[in-house]
């Protein structure tokens, strides 16, 4: 498995590239000394031979200055590189962390759905059997009633009543069922293009 730099590692991230900037200023200053030097006056008597050769020393030095700082620009600029692309790896698989999770709370709702659903629909279809004008009959023998017509109707009223809310309640789940199984859809795939890209990422650290 591979590692990736440590907390310690990618704080210094922020440091490299002030560094990398006094490289540059470095590096600029170095150049308008040697463009300074070049391009400075030639006067009418020739320099002595010690001044002209303390010169040529001094533009070497510079030249190999500015070499040395031009290599160092490079190497800081691909370990900023290198740290970036670290950053972007944990970044993702931060990422696919967090959509898993979500992926499990929405299962565990689904399943706490179904949980609820099973009792409704046992009562649903016990309400529809007992609506029944013959088990309505049946249900009301032995009661006493000297108006047996409205006891029946009051009767089929309340188990209607009940039956619409239990519905209602059938309804709200299937609503949310519906819901969760489409962001469970598009997780994956969100997941799925993570994982792509987290493997792009690994690949190209591997160059």
């Amino acid at each position: 498995m591979r590692q990736t730099p440590s907390s310690s590692t990618r704080l210094r991230f922020p440091a490299l590239i002030v560094f990398q900037a006094f490289i540059i200023a470095a590096f600029f200053t170095a150049s308008m000394a040697v463009h300074a030097q070049e391009s400075a006056p030639k006067n009418d008597q020739p320099p002595a031979q010690t001044t002209t050769t303390s010169l040529d020393e001094e533009l070497e030095k510079l030249r190999k200055r500015l070499v040395q700082l031009s290599a160092e620009v490079e190497r800081m600029r691909a370990e900023i590189a290198r740290l970036d692309k670290y950053r972007q790896i944990d970044y993702t698989r931060d990422q696919i962390t967090k959509e898993e999770d979500r992926i499990r709370v929405s299962q565990k709702e689904l399943v706490d759905l179904s949980a609820r659903e099973a009792p409704l629909r046992k009562r649903l279809d016990e309400i529809e059997t007992q609506q029944q004008p013959d088990r309505i009959e049946r249900s009301l023998a032995g009661v006493g009633s000297t108006r047996p017509e409205e006891v029946r109707d009051s009767v089929s009223r309340q188990l209607s009543i009940e039956k619409r809310q239990i519905q209602a309640q059938l309804d709200t789940i299937q609503a949310s069922r519906t819901r969760n199984q489409s962001f469970l859809t598009h997780a994956e795939e969100s997941i799925a293009r993570l994982k792509r890209r987290l493997t792009e990422l690994s690949n190209d650290r591997t160059r």
